[in-house]
């Protein structure tokens, strides 16, 4: 016997066991249905309660302790949570509508029916869902996670079984279909990497300014305000390409999930002081106008470097 004909068949039975004789046919209803209704109150205090709780506790334990599987939880509680209180709703209907002397069997076939009319008529949802289940289950990202879904990147705020929300940096709240996702880009799953490359004039010695990069990261490596955010010593590979007008270096940093951005924002005021106090110039593009002979416009020769707009010839 199915568990839902259990509850709306046994459960209105049993409730009618050890009500008072002397109650009418329809008090009798109403007390039933009273007691259904504060049952269903119950059910749904202790779901809460219990969600609430666990999400509270994988909240104490800090962002420096948040994990793949601490994200996963927060994904399943908020899908729990929802599909619970989806259930405890038709259960309580169920059993109201029993209680009520209506036959629910003819109700749950016809349910089932209009559920497979619905599966054909909406296979977008049904795809929604599938594609859901299957994110879930593969554990591919969670509440928390930054991802890149096609165009849209952003926070991980909340995952169903039909959408997923991000907010982006500006604060837009993006709503994807879960059918709608092809490749999901996670940029934030066990650890994170800062990775900058900063640009120096071809003039400066490149193995003096890369000496002088590490000396930056070992400072903020041994800083306790940051510490806690890296996993490991921050690296100068070398040489990454050259530029137009400057010689680019490359300077990664492994640290927590979330937390890279800080810590290339950190790096780049740190890099720029010192840069300033050694003397290591950080350059800028440079143009040179040549005007072909007879072509200067009138008064182009009186014109000073830098002035009206007219950047310095390079060089």
């Amino acid at each position: 016997m199915p568990p839902l004909h259990i509850l709306t068949t046994l459960l209105p039975a049993a409730l009618v066991s050890w009500l008072p004789a002397g109650l009418g046919v329809d008090e009798r209803d109403l007390i039933r249905i009273l007691v259904v209704l504060l049952i269903a109150g119950a059910a749904m205090w202790i779901l809460g309660s219990v969600t609430r709780r666990v999400a509270a506790t994988v909240g104490e334990a800090g962002p420096s302790a948040d994990s793949t599987h601490e994200q996963r939880v927060r994904t399943l509680v908020g899908l729990v949570q929802g599909v619970g209180v989806v259930f405890i709703a038709l259960v309580t209907l169920f059993m109201i509508l029993q209680v009520m002397g209506v036959n629910v069997a003819p109700l749950l076939a016809a349910a089932g029916v209009f559920g497979l009319a619905v599966s054909f008529g909406a296979q977008s949802l049904v795809k929604d869902v599938i594609s859901g289940l299957f994110m879930l289950w593969e554990n591919q990202f969670g509440v928390g996670d930054v991802i890149r879904v096609g165009e849209n990147a952003g926070l991980v705020e909340k995952v169903t079984l039909r959408v997923v929300v991000l907010r982006d940096i500006h604060g837009t709240v993006h709503i994807i279909p879960n059918g709608e996702i092809k490749q999901i880009s996670n940029l934030t799953r066990s650890w994170s990497r800062a990775v900058l490359e900063i640009g120096v004039a071809y003039k400066e010695n490149v193995d003096r300014v890369m000496e002088v990069m590490r000396e930056v990261g070992q400072e903020m490596w041994e800083d306790e305000a940051w510490r806690p955010l890296l996993l490991e010593e921050m690296v100068v590979p070398g040489v990454e390409s050259f530029g137009d007008s400057a010689v680019v270096i490359r300077m990664m940093a492994k640290t927590l999930p979330l937390k890279q951005w800080d810590t290339a924002r950190e790096l780049r005021r740190r890099l720029k002081n010192r840069f300033d106090a050694e003397g290591i110039q950080i350059p800028f593009p440079h143009r040179t106008f040549y005007w072909g002979e007879g072509q200067a416009p009138e008064g182009a020769g009186s014109v000073s470097p830098g002035a009206a707009g007219i950047p310095p010839a390079a060089g």
